[in-house]
């Protein structure tokens, strides 16, 4: 494609995300849709280079700065319906398009990233009802659009659901489990469902779910799993920090890979409420110190978001003074060689393949490398406990105090 038609696009791409942003704004404060509004119109766009984008503005002060977008994808002769035709006619009559979404979460993340840069995306936020601040519009719908991708792709037919939550490189879903226990007429919250796995397993395994999740893409998802294991559940598109669920409240809150996508107290500030006294809060998480896995998120771009952070121990510590009787577990040390035979020895690419489903899938093959490895785990966590920080992920199961606990 010639240079100047994908600045052109670039350009489009990039403007197109700004409108998307004015709009959600346009319902939480109009004056701060306007004030963007505005910036947008004043926006100097040139081209210094292949693939770069200059974006110069005048408020709040004078700045500038380039936006590389030679990760973003075009069509050979632009985002149109013929597009959208073709995809369908290769079965993909639901799923929307996936090369847009892909470029929409792209550019919105790339404003999101120049907003910050001018200093504007903190400035006059707008509050709810309750004194919170709203998700911020641009990282949830390049969240959004990102993982309505992921699920555009997927065939309900191919999860099986019971590896997914009970394979033997499934410790954290194993664990949570046996915690939990018998769900049977138990009530219960999952906040940011993804496919759907652990929310329709909760459902075979007797309790009555609501299920949340930013992605429109995603909540459909889960419905369609449902269906297909005769399971009914509820689901609810919306951000874990924008919970729409009134005075309801659960027995059991459940949050898996969700608190390194949000605002850690701003969600808890709105999931606890919804857990009844004496109800069990369970979440998991990756940690953020092992170097491999942090060499890991350094390629694997396209298959992640850029706005995860993995938790550190100050966010491990402030969930657990939220809870009564906090149990802290981690998992993944020297099992994390498995994902190094993975890509050594199997030849996935990071950056194609999602490992840490690709390891669960794979879980009777890996068994043999895995449950050796998994003793050692036991030995080494329990009695070299400085080592836990360098797992690769953290199971954090309490209950809700019957009194309000000091963050």
């Amino acid at each position: 494609m010639p240079k100047k038609i994908l600045f052109e696009s670039a350009v489009h791409q990039f403007l197109g995300a700004g409108s998307r942003l004015q709009q959600a704004w346009r319902a939480e404060s109009p004056a701060r849709a306007q004030r963007l509004a505005r910036w947008l119109a004043a926006l100097r766009l040139s081209h210094p280079g292949s693939g770069l984008l200059h974006v110069a503005w005048t408020e709040p002060s004078p700045g500038e700065t380039t936006v590389d977008f030679r990760g973003a994808r075009f069509y050979t002769r632009g985002d149109t319906a013929t597009h959208v035709e073709l995809q369908a006619q290769r079965g993909f009559a639901n799923a929307g398009d996936a090369v847009q979404a892909e470029n929409r979460a792209f550019f919105d993340s790339c404003l999101q990233t120049v907003l910050q840069t001018a200093g504007f995306a903190t400035a006059d936020a707008a509050a709810s009802p309750d004194g919170h601040p709203p998700a911020d519009a641009a990282r949830k719908a390049a969240e959004e659009a990102f993982h309505d991708a992921w699920a555009a792709g997927e065939d309900v037919a191919q999860i099986d659901l019971r590896q997914r939550n009970e394979a033997c490189t499934a410790p954290e879903m194993r664990h949570i489990m046996r915690t939990l226990g018998d769900l049977h007429g138990k009530t219960l919250l999952d906040l940011g469902c993804g496919l759907g796995e652990a929310a329709v397993y909760f459902g075979l395994c007797g309790a009555t779910v609501t299920a949340t999740d930013v992605s429109p893409g995603m909540c459909d998802l889960t419905q369609r799993l449902a269906a297909r294991h005769g399971v009914k559940l509820e689901t609810q598109v919306s951000a874990a920090e924008d919970l729409r669920l009134g005075d309801r409240q659960f027995d059991i809150v459940h949050l898996a890979n969700t608190l390194h996508h949000v605002d850690l107290e701003a969600t808890l500030d709105r999931v606890l409420p919804h857990l009844r006294p004496g109800g069990v809060f369970v979440s998991w998480d990756p940690v953020a110190y092992n170097p491999l896995i942090n060499a890991y998120r350094r390629i694997a771009t396209d298959v992640r978001t850029p706005d995860e952070h993995p938790l550190r121990l100050r966010d491990v510590r402030a969930i657990a003074a939220r809870l009564e009787r906090p149990e802290i577990r981690w998992f993944w040390l020297t099992t994390l060689a498995v994902f190094v035979w993975m890509v050594a020895v199997q030849g996935l690419r990071p950056n194609r393949v999602r490992l840490w489903k690709r390891v669960i899938d794979d879980a009777d093959r890996l068994r043999w490398l895995y449950a050796p490895l998994a003793r050692l785990d036991a030995v080494l966590l329990e009695w070299l406990p400085f080592l836990r920080p360098l797992c690769w992920n953290v199971v954090i199961v309490g209950r809700k105090p019957s009194r309000p606990t000091a963050a």
